[in-house]
């Protein structure tokens, strides 16, 4: 992003802020913002209808590149506190900067404290955050991670609202059973698994692998489309291990990976790792690698 396109960005937010200063919030109002809707559903889970979720990155828009229209920033700024993944692309560029103006929006990270994991799936941040090049955000997408990810906004929700901490707590221990039941349905299915590769347009299993001792090669290189050079690589590492998935995300151009699945005679399977389900989604992901993984 320009320092151009950085600076009219900044005066918007400015604009923006000036005009939403007069107006103060209810005091009944209990809204929350989060960047992805994975967040929101977990939130949901645990707080019902108690609080107003505000989606960042709402369906269909892809999380590397974004605008957020007027009335997110204004259920923004109308929240009592922000969770955030943490490396994102949006988060770094858009996000942080906006809050720096609201001091009154507790700011969580969900990366915080995590075994954040390296990654080529291309995110990249702005300059000053060098140390956080290569981190892959994809946290929620395994159980062991949406657990803690979950926990935090147990915590952080019952110390905002403390009248409902009992709530939260009782809708907690459901949400965590669901979770350990994907956990516990990936290692028996696995666990029955000799060969668990997979090609994947954009990377985001990473965290799901590593839990499950998987592997995952990236169609895309270094968030970029693949060169030729790169899809030979690709298609030469399918043959020689066998590899039938290949996953594609909505937000990608499936072109590359019908190429691939022509070489190869593998099988394109849609995933949606944004979607705002996240039990449905990974229970799907499950049934896929149990019927196509030898």
């Amino acid at each position: 992003m320009t320092n151009k396109y950085l600076s009219l960005f900044s005066i918007s937010i400015l604009i923006l802020c000036l005009l939403l200063s007069c107006k103060q919030k209810s005091k009944e109002e209990r809204n929350v913002s989060v960047s992805i809707l994975p967040q929101k559903y977990f939130i949901e889970r645990i707080a019902g209808n108690y609080v107003n979720v505000n989606v960042m990155i709402p369906p269909g828009m892809n999380p590397t590149t974004c605008d957020f229209s007027t009335e997110q920033l204004k259920k923004l700024y109308d929240s009592d506190i922000c969770f955030t993944i943490g490396y994102l692309p949006f988060e770094t560029t858009h996000l942080y900067p906006v809050l720096e103006n609201k001091k009154d929006i507790r700011l969580i990270n969900h990366s915080n404290n995590m075994e954040l994991v390296e990654g080529s799936c291309g995110h990249r941040h702005e300059a000053g955050h060098e140390h956080e090049h290569g981190v892959d955000p994809h946290i929620w997408l395994a159980p062991r991670y949406a657990k803690e990810m979950s926990k935090t906004i147990l915590s952080v929700l019952s110390e905002k609202y403390p009248e409902q901490k009992d709530t939260f707590e009782a809708n907690y221990k459901k949400l965590e059973q669901d979770i350990d039941s994907i956990d516990q349905k990936a290692r028996a299915i696995l666990a029955g698994k000799t060969n668990k590769a997979f090609l994947i347009y954009h990377p985001a299993l990473t965290y799901f692998v590593k839990d499950y001792g998987m592997e995952q090669i990236s169609i895309e290189n270094e968030g970029k489309e693949p060169n030729p050079t790169h899809m030979k690589n690709i298609i030469d590492q399918s043959k020689e291990k066998d590899i039938h998935i290949i996953f594609i995300q909505s937000q990608f151009d499936v072109n590359n990976a019908q190429s691939i699945a022509k070489e190869t005679k593998g099988t394109i399977i849609s995933i949606d790792p944004l979607a705002e389900d996240w039990l449905a989604e990974m229970n799907r992901l499950l049934v896929v690698f149990d019927e196509n993984l030898k």
